[in-house]
């Protein structure tokens, strides 16, 4: 008979430990299909929510996000919107990375917004933050930053992510190890409050990232009922 009590026990094992993501928005590319849409309230939408919702598929722990833009300094409407946007993101836990605006002669033009998403999402594969990295764009031009990602970190995964009404470019899906695009519901669900707390104060949402009249934010809808769209949306606001 064997005793059971002599035994030594077995050692408890611990769980697998789920796989690290970070998300990369470009957020001028993000911005213009909810702009074009006429649906000025998702513009306030949480990117570190985003990012939760993208992982929660694939049980992955969002650990970081990272926003590059550009402040429109040059009109002030513009610079303050985007300035009260930026501190509701970094109040969420989001990294803002930012560029700038040249003037061409003609017209003012976003400068770096490419460039930063591409360094950060490398430059954290290097430091090994993510199992995952996130891509949020439907710039062309990113197809370089993926087969770099792919070349370096063979064993780390790409989810590529183009914005609503957008396709992941052709150059990005091959070295993506899945990708698709984002719904107009989806980005509902990340939609924040009128206020958010900021680390000095408040944070007050810009009156023309208001809700049209009816609309309920997904959470607060009657299970199973989806929210019904107002019968006219308005135009779209220039910010």
């Amino acid at each position: 008979m064997i005793d059971i009590e002599s035994q030594p026990s077995a050692e408890p094992r611990e769980p697998p430990r789920r796989p690290l993501a970070a998300l990369y928005v470009d957020g001028f590319n993000l911005y213009y299909p909810l702009h074009e849409a006429a649906m000025p309230h998702l513009k306030w939408a949480s990117l570190w929510r985003l990012g939760e919702i993208i992982c929660e598929p694939h049980d992955a722990q969002l650990v970081k996000a990272v926003l590059c833009t550009a402040v429109p300094s040059h009109y002030a409407d513009k610079r303050d919107r985007h300035n009260t946007y930026n501190a509701a993101q970094r109040a969420q836990g989001v990294k803002v990375v930012l560029g700038h605006h040249m003037h061409d002669g003609e017209k003012w033009n976003e400068k770096q917004t490419d460039i930063n998403v591409a360094l950060s999402l490398i430059l954290d594969g290097a430091d090994d933050v993510y199992d995952i990295a996130i891509l949020v764009s439907a710039d062309s031009d990113q197809g370089a930053t993926a087969r770099v990602f792919k070349e370096r970190f063979p064993s780390k995964r790409l989810l590529a992510v183009a914005p609503p009404a957008r396709s992941v470019p052709d150059k990005v899906k091959p070295y993506a190890w899945k990708s698709f695009s984002l719904s107009i519901p989806t980005i509902e669900r990340c939609v924040m409050a009128e206020t958010i707390q900021g680390k000095t104060g408040l944070i007050l949402r810009p009156e023309s990232y208001a809700p049209p009249e009816g609309w309920l934010h997904p959470d607060d809808r009657p299970t199973g009922k989806p929210g019904k769209a107002p019968k006219k949306w308005g135009a779209a606001v220039r910010a």
